[in-house]
């Protein structure tokens, strides 16, 4: 049977057991002509069990999965989960490349990029490259390889504006280990680009709940591969960016996850969310700030406001919207979960999209950047 339209099929399981987990979601996803899996998992599972069962029964799509912080679908904003969903159709081709040691020389990966997008029919140099597919990133937490993999991808994809989206797998706050499975391989310390050629229609949209203060900082000392600033406008980090705040400096990091830093371009806000203080002043992100650009320091808006907008905003721009994958910031989660405001969300998101799946992450990704506190999301009809 040819199956011209895509389908799109998902399922939550709460079940705590990695083969019954497994199992419900096989049966749920199964469908003709499938071409590309993806799950979401949490640590609890046993994940190198449930990504050898899942690609036993997909052997014959792509199979891609990491573990999360929390996961996501119409159900609410989930922990201790599992979501996953089946992508068919004839007009779908898909193949990923695998980033083992990401950290180290990424480079040498950009003949297998070059083919694999050779193989699926994509010219890495077309004009309208954005309009015949895009590319799914999963990468591993805690080794800083964001930014490094994204220009390995770029450097061969000229077009900017063909979309790369995703991102960095979590493991419930440990902080210790991160997992990606590509077809029943798992690796902790890289990551995954996953290439899809389609003509079926699809919107990239993101979504910040902060607005710039008018407060500027300009970063004039900057570790930029470790994700350092030393100083704003030719002074210790901490002193100007207390300052701009109109606080003590000792306070300054109650301040990270409200009145985080962005880079402001256009109508686009890309945040960079500091994390640390260390002893010579200086502060360490989650994503890189660039020596001498020019930083806003931002205020919150209401997370219900900026989702009933984006649900208006997709539901104009494509009537039909049925499905989303979504990447969220674990620090968004934490703040919907502190404000008890993950119920409402749902149903909100819910009204524009009647399904959708995701996972609570690390960073996000759009296209060249990688940042922070932030939904990134791919929408189908």
């Amino acid at each position: 049977m040819v199956n011209l339209k895509m389908k799109i099929k998902h399922f939550f399981s709460k079940s705590k057991n990695t083969e019954e987990a497994a199992k419900e979601i096989i049966s749920n996803i199964k469908q003709i002509d499938e071409k590309l899996i993806i799950f979401f998992a949490s640590p609890t599972y046993d994940f190198s069990r449930l990504s050898e069962i899942l690609y036993s029964a997909f052997s014959h799509c792509e199979v891609i999965g990491c573990t999360t912080s929390g996961e996501i679908s119409e159900k609410g904003f989930s922990d201790d989960s599992l979501v996953a969903m089946s992508m068919a159709s004839s007009n779908l081709t898909v193949k990923s490349v695998l980033f083992e040691d990401g950290y180290k020389h990424p480079i040498l990966k950009s003949d297998e990029i070059k083919t694999t997008l050779q193989t699926l029919g994509f010219n890495p140099e077309s004009q309208n490259i954005e309009k015949e597919g895009f590319a799914l990133t999963l990468f591993n937490g805690l080794y800083n390889l964001e930014e490094k993999l994204l220009s390995v991808i770029y450097s061969i994809i000229r077009n900017k504006n063909f979309n790369v989206l995703g991102g960095t797998a979590g493991d419930n706050l440990a902080f210790k280990e991160t997992l990606i499975c590509h077809n029943g391989k798992i690796i902790n310390n890289g990551g995954l680009v996953t290439f899809v050629k389609t003509t079926e229609k699809f919107m990239v949209y993101k979504e910040t709940i902060f607005k710039p203060m008018g407060k500027l900082l300009i970063a004039t000392k900057v570790d930029v591969r470790n994700r350092i600033v030393y100083e704003f406008n030719n002074k210790p980090a901490t002193t100007e960016y207390a300052k701009v705040l109109g606080i003590d400096e000792r306070n300054l990091s109650e301040h990270f996850t409200i009145n985080p830093l962005g880079r402001v371009l256009g109508d686009d806000i890309y945040i960079s969310t500091p994390f640390q203080i260390n002893s010579d002043k200086s502060i360490s992100l989650y994503c890189q700030i660039l020596e001498n650009s020019t930083i806003e320091v931002l205020e919150p808006l209401d997370p219900i406001e900026v989702s009933e907008k984006t649900v208006a905003f997709i539901k104009e721009t494509m009537p039909s919207a049925n499905f989303a994958l979504m990447f969220n910031c674990i620090l968004r989660t934490l703040y919907f979960k502190e404000t008890l405001i993950t119920d409402k969300l749902t149903k909100v998101i819910a009204k524009g999209i009647p399904r959708f799946v995701g996972f609570t992450t690390y960073g996000e990704q759009l296209r060249t950047r990688h940042f922070n506190q932030t939904l990134v999301m791919i929408v189908f009809e």
